[in-house]
């Protein structure tokens, strides 16, 4: 079973897959945006090349999901699906075609996740978190160039296809006042529920 964690940056997935991992004594995978060839694009809407940007995600998410073992559990914080929301958002045509194909064709015989806890942040809470986790680590510049219309975007992409992300969808409501032992703890009871069939 494969249990995948999404949402906005800064919504809490790779902090709360973390804390299911130890929560549950399952395995973990996570995303390795370091990894991204053109990590100075990501964010950046004036000299990024699109389809590039967005096929490097591709290959970095399907390198890691491919090898996941789905006879044990494992959480990850990520679907493989959301790279097909954002190229439909970012792409058309000739390169939007070329796109779906190359997903097509890695993830043929790797179906989304069975589970997915979509982490509903909003836009101006996850934008204050990106810019104070980089005050503890400066390593994240490539976010700066993240902003609240890009953030509302991404958001609006995320509630239009959030039903896509995998076999089952479950929303759950982050607020600024919630802890990180809170989030993992109702996402945790989620995750067993499933196991269990509930």
């Amino acid at each position: 079973m494969i249990a995948a964690l999404e949402g906005l940056p800064g919504a809490g997935k790779t902090t709360t897959t973390a804390h299911i991992a130890e929560r549950l004594s399952i395995a973990a995978v996570r995303e390795t945006t370091a990894d991204h060839p053109f990590l100075s694009q990501v964010y950046d809407d004036q000299g990024r090349d699109d389809l590039t940007v967005e096929l490097a995600f591709l290959i970095v998410h399907a390198n890691a999901y491919r090898r996941v073992n789905r006879a044990s559990a494992t959480v990850t914080d990520f679907s493989p699906v959301k790279d097909l929301l954002f190229a439909e958002d970012m792409l058309a045509g000739a390169e939007l075609d070329f796109f779906r194909q190359s997903y097509n064709v890695l993830y043929h015989v790797h179906p989304p996740p069975d589970l997915v806890i979509y982490l509903r942040a909003e836009p101006e809470l996850c934008l204050g978190r990106i810019r104070k986790r980089y005050e503890r680590d400066p390593g994240r510049l490539f976010e700066q160039g993240l902003t609240l219309e890009r953030l509302h975007r991404m958001h609006h992409r995320y509630e239009a296809g959030a039903d896509r992300l995998g076999a089952r969808v479950v929303a759950y409501d982050v607020d600024s006042g919630d802890q990180e032992d809170d989030v993992a703890d109702g996402v945790a009871s989620i995750i067993s529920a499933h196991q269990r069939g509930v």
